[in-house]
């Protein structure tokens, strides 16, 4: 409940904008909210601050004439005074510019960057309504050439620095020792002018970057920093270049903070790791996935555990968990839990589940591989030792001997005739789904098959749901054939000639026989509340409404070269065929073991973009 005094400031405010005098207004605005903070009535008043803010000063960086107009142009913004830098102004003439200067704030351009509308009117804000600091830091986005976000703010912000007050010792010596960019550039700062008082240029380097980095350091060393929740800056995404020279001279600046970068390959080098290899699985088909590593594995030699408890202790871990603990590790590989893994995040899946804690990742085909390079330009995407297109593990599995010896014993022991066959596998068993696939294809000249997943305990209700459905079915269609849960999925894939599915990774699985899937659209999923469409963004899927499911069948079963297209499409999910389990333990026989066969390398991955690192 507002006090006497905030409600006659408020009344003051009101009167001045009625009666035109807005510079008055606006100057009562900012007392009133350093001393009663933002409310209602701040919010309602805040465009006061566009017209009759502060002068700022815009330090242009780069020569862009056109697009520093358009900057200016679309600033909600208007106090604001252009400084534009020529090709001999250096750090000196910067600092000597800022002294001088009549402005209050301080701000900085770049080509490399693009900026929100209210970027300057946001943070001039900030900086006025609080006297508890002197520069405020947007986290920043990152963009492709097309405008599309390919990395959000980095979630390290809202973890750490996200809306507080931080002295910019705290964030430098954060950031330099976890080898981590949290500070941005230039372009992500406004400073109060008082802040570059006792500024000197201390050192002059070659590359352009590490100047900017070192007066960027400058203005944060010593001062009070306010760490903005909101993001009004995104860095453009370039191509890779030779950056030597930023390498070592970033290396100068680095020691002026008193702290060395990581080498987590160098300190790698020096553990000594038993020949044993730990797989942590949660469900059965990561552990199918698994399985055949660990046998080319048990054939070198290594010392084989299975494990569902993530936490535990491992000479190698090898992890294909949305959840992990690689730390727990002392030598670490991440597989995909799934082919449609964080699809509705492509393609930065990385953002919330990090591979930079692993030593080796492994993507299954040359479409992941693509996804991995668009997003590699951030340090979380990297793995110490390299992201490798080993393939599918699984994939190695398709001809071999025990597969098809194993799904000729199931269709023997089944009685399950010579005929087009047609496999039900959804990712969640909820809403009757498989009584709505056995009523659309039961009268056709098909067999049925449906293999639910292994489901752990934790999801009973789940698993009840499954044993509902079989109950009510089985014995009571003449063409219906079920798998046993814990039963692989490569038999069944074996059995059929094409798969139904919601959002299943089985779909994209499918591709490695050959055979053609369908995705339900509107089919549920309930890992949300309330559940929400099946998302099938993979374009190697066919998809049709559950409506329309018999249809699709017929469709797929009498005009199959019709799909072509798109099983083209679904071929490159995987890579390496028949040779995957051998390069993932040549990488690690070479990482762990001292082995010499590197023939695995050419199979290593690079960022598409330059690496976001120290200096940009």
């Amino acid at each position: 409940m507002l006090n006497d005094t905030a409600k006659n400031m408020q009344i003051i405010i009101c009167q001045a904008i009625d009666s035109g005098n807005y510079y008055a207004a606006y100057e009562a605005l900012i007392i009133y909210t350093q001393t009663f903070s933002v409310d209602d009535f701040v919010e309602e008043y805040k465009w006061l601050i566009n017209e009759y803010g502060p002068q700022v000063s815009v330090i242009c960086l780069d020569n862009n004439e056109s697009d520093i107009d358009e900057f200016i142009k679309m600033q909600t913004y208007k106090n604001i005074e252009l400084a534009k830098l020529s090709e001999e102004d250096s750090n000196a003439d910067i600092i000597e510019y800022i002294k001088a200067t009549s402005s209050k704030y301080i701000c900085f351009w770049e080509v490399s960057c693009e900026y929100d509308n209210d970027k300057i009117s946001e943070m001039v804000w900030k900086l006025e309504s609080s006297k508890q600091f002197n520069v405020v830091m947007s986290p920043r986005m990152y963009v492709d050439a097309a405008g599309n976000i390919i990395g959000h703010k980095d979630y390290a912000y809202e973890d750490i620095f996200n809306n507080v007050i931080v002295k910019g010792e705290t964030l430098l010596n954060y950031c330099v020792s976890n080898n981590i960019n949290l500070y941005g550039s230039l372009s992500d700062i406004m400073l109060n002018k008082n802040c570059a008082y006792d500024m000197e240029c201390q050192h002059i380097y070659k590359s352009a970057a590490i100047n900017r980095l070192n007066m960027l350091f400058q203005i944060l060393e010593g001062q009070k920093i306010f760490y903005m929740e909101q993001s009004l800056v995104r860095a453009k995404l370039f191509a890779k270049c030779d950056e030597t020279d930023e390498i070592n001279e970033y290396k100068e600046l680095e020691a002026s903070v008193n702290s060395k970068q990581s080498n987590a390959i160098s300190v790698l080098s020096e553990k000594s790791i038993k020949k044993e290899i730990t797989f942590f699985y949660t469900d059965k088909g990561e552990y199918y996935n698994l399985e055949p590593i660990a046998n080319e594995a048990g054939k070198r030699g290594y010392k084989i555990r299975f494990t569902k408890d993530k936490k535990e202790k491992a000479e190698i871990g090898v992890y294909c968990q949305h959840v992990c603990y690689p730390e727990n590790s002392k030598f670490s590989l991440i597989l995909l839990h799934d082919l449609a893994q964080g699809h509705n995040k492509w393609p930065n899946l990385w953002e919330s589940e990090r591979w930079n804690k692993f030593d080796i990742g492994i993507v299954p085909g040359r479409t992941w591989a693509d996804r991995w390079r668009q997003c590699a330009c951030f340090y979380y995407v990297n793995p110490r030792c390299g992201t490798y297109e080993f393939g599918y593990p699984k994939s190695d599995y398709v001809n071999d001997k025990s597969v098809i010896e194993r799904a000729a014993e199931i269709k023997k022991m089944l009685g399950m005739p010579d005929r087009f066959t047609v496999l039900y596998a959804p990712s969640w068993e909820n809403d009757n789904k498989e009584d709505e696939f056995i009523k659309a294809v039961e009268n056709l000249e098909v067999n049925m098959i449906v293999k639910q997943a292994d489901w752990p305990e934790a999801y009973q209700h789940i698993k009840d749901n499954i044993e509902y459905m079989r109950s009510i079915h089985e014995g009571r269609y003449e063409n219906l054939y079920y798998i046993e849960p814990e039963e692989s999925i490569m038999t069944a894939l074996s059995l059929c000639d094409m798969v139904v599915s919601d959002e299943s990774s089985v779909m994209a699985e499918a591709l490695m026989f050959g055979k053609p899937s369908v995705a339900v659209t509107d089919w549920m999923i309930p890992d949300e509340d309330p559940p929400r469409p099946a998302s099938v963004p993979m374009d190697y899927v066919i998809k049709c409404e559950k409506k329309d499911l018999r249809e699709k069948v017929l469709s797929i079963m009498n005009h199959s070269e019709e799909y072509e297209d798109i099983l083209q499409k679904g071929r490159d999910t995987f890579s390496n065929q028949g040779n995957v389990c051998k390069d993932i333990m040549d990488a690690i026989d070479y990482y762990t073991q001292g082995g010499t066969e590197d023939g695995f390398m050419r199979r290593k991955l690079e960022s598409k973009y330059r690496t976001f690192n120290m200096w940009n």
